[in-house]
């Protein structure tokens, strides 16, 4: 029955990206590549650090799916308990979800992302050195992410002459800085922001988000924390105006939630809102994961300023 299912879903998602208008950059529709990371089952047929850097924990790798798929994904192992600076995953699919609320698939700036318990053994042979991230299980919590195909990590994304000629770009850019803004990132260092090497394909995109949010200061570079455009996208405002922080809450107070069973943690849909206000909450059983109360306050309050600014004309619109 199981495997007949598996057959169904994936003819499915198959249909879906045979239907798909084909891009470039992200070659595959959000839903398929979200449902192959979140649940999929894969070989890692090739890895090494994302950046070519040796103490670099992100892996760039080149994996393959039971139905014979292979995808390029960054994977990047959390520490034991985690959370720590610079490693954040909730930060990382938080902000995947929160550009949902104001942004079509086509102008996503954070590519398909989701987080993962993976056996230690499946990392072992490319991170030697891991550590099994909660009690219970021998297994790490990851963040997967799409590798982008046709981008490159230019020293400045941002041109005010591109933004003055080429509307698409400005769009891009412009619902990129919008994302970044209200997420507080924290990271622009080289390689976190990408742009489209496809002259016709504008894109930009922001691929490392855990500094962000509430994460203490930095000298990594907050260089796109700001507002930089003078201009944003009329139906990103609108959009934007439309959201609140009941809605906030929904989406981001719970990003992701496991319960452990025979030593496995398996993911849990739909959970409730674990009892405390720390972004990774524990209980014997359980593991969950979302943005506190304050952090969804603040990226409201954010939210809320920045329309102010578009109100009083200090921010146009096109």
């Amino acid at each position: 029955m199981r495997a007949l299912l598996r057959i169904v879903v994936w003819g499915w998602l198959a249909g879906i990206g045979a239907a798909y208008a084909a891009d470039t950059i992200i070659t595959l529709p959000a839903a398929e590549l979200e449902a192959r990371l979140q649940s999929a089952p894969f070989v890692i047929e090739a890895a090494a650090p994302a950046r070519g850097i040796a103490e670099d924990v992100a892996l760039k790798s080149d994996v393959r799916f039971e139905d014979g798929a292979t995808l390029r994904i960054k994977i990047r192992p959390a520490a034991p308990g985690g959370t720590e600076f610079n490693n954040e995953p909730r930060y990382e699919l938080a902000a995947y979800l929160l550009q949902q609320l104001f942004l079509d698939e086509a102008d996503h700036v954070v590519p398909p992302t989701a987080l993962r318990m993976l056996p230690r053994a499946t990392l072992l042979p490319h991170a030697p050195r891991l550590r099994a991230t909660f009690r219970g299980a021998d297994e790490v919590l990851v963040v997967l992410q799409y590798w982008l195909r046709n981008v490159g990590g230019p020293k400045e994304l941002w041109n005010a002459q591109r933004f003055d000629s080429d509307p698409v770009y400005a769009r891009h850019i412009a619902n990129l800085n919008v994302l970044t803004h209200l997420i507080r990132h924290g990271d622009s260092n080289a390689g976190n922001m990408m742009l489209s090497t496809v002259a016709d394909n504008p894109r930009a995109f922001a691929v490392d988000n855990g500094v962000a949010f509430e994460s203490p200061g930095s000298n990594r570079g907050d260089a796109w924390r700001a507002i930089r455009v003078p201009k944003l996208p009329a139906a990103t405002v609108e959009r934007l105006r439309a959201i609140d922080f009941k809605a906030l809450e929904r989406l981001l107070a719970v990003v992701a939630t496991w319960e452990l069973r025979a030593r496995q943690f398996e993911p849990v849909a739909g959970a409730p809102r674990m009892a405390g206000d720390k972004g990774v909450r524990l209980r014997v059983d359980r593991v969950q994961l979302g943005l506190t109360r304050r952090e969804i306050q603040e990226v409201d309050r954010r939210r809320r300023l920045l329309l102010k600014r578009v109100d009083r004309g200090e921010i146009g619109t096109f």
